[in-house]
């Protein structure tokens, strides 16, 4: 008489998966998809996060450029405000992120020290510090 495979093995008695061991198995596999969707989740943060900075450190770069062509009598590099309060100074508004530079006068070395700080939802993301010198011309 021929065996039929879908029968079992008559000689171990065994007929297949038990229900226990398929259910082990589908939580295992669920913990594992479960983790990789979290590692999703937290690389996307992290993506974002990194962009916001980039683009803040590019907006401060940019706002340090502006700064270095005027010239050293330019109202913008004249200090303002509280000296010992960060950000107290100049504002310009580059949506969403908020660009502030103080400058404080170092008479001694005839220059100026520039701080231009990057802001998103009130947070400092960049910040830039930039001594600015008096030409001897």
């Amino acid at each position: 008489m021929k065996k039929n495979n879908f029968a079992g093995n008559a000689e171990t008695g065994q007929k297949g998966f038990t229900l226990i061991e398929v259910m082990v198995a589908m939580v295992i596999l669920g913990i594992g998809i479960l983790a990789i969707v979290a590692l999703q989740a937290r690389d996307m943060n992290y993506n974002s996060s990194s962009k916001r900075q980039t683009q803040a450190y590019t907006w401060a770069a940019d706002r340090v450029e502006r700064l270095l062509a005027l010239p050293y009598t330019s109202p913008d590099l004249q200090p303002k405000g509280n000296p010992a309060v960060a950000g107290d100074g100049y504002t310009a508004l580059m949506a969403p992120y908020v660009i502030e530079w103080d400058v404080i006068n170092n008479t001694t070395t005839n220059s100026r020290k520039v701080s231009v700080f990057v802001r998103w939802k009130n947070k400092e993301i960049a910040r830039v510090d930039f001594i600015r010198v008096q030409s001897s011309i």
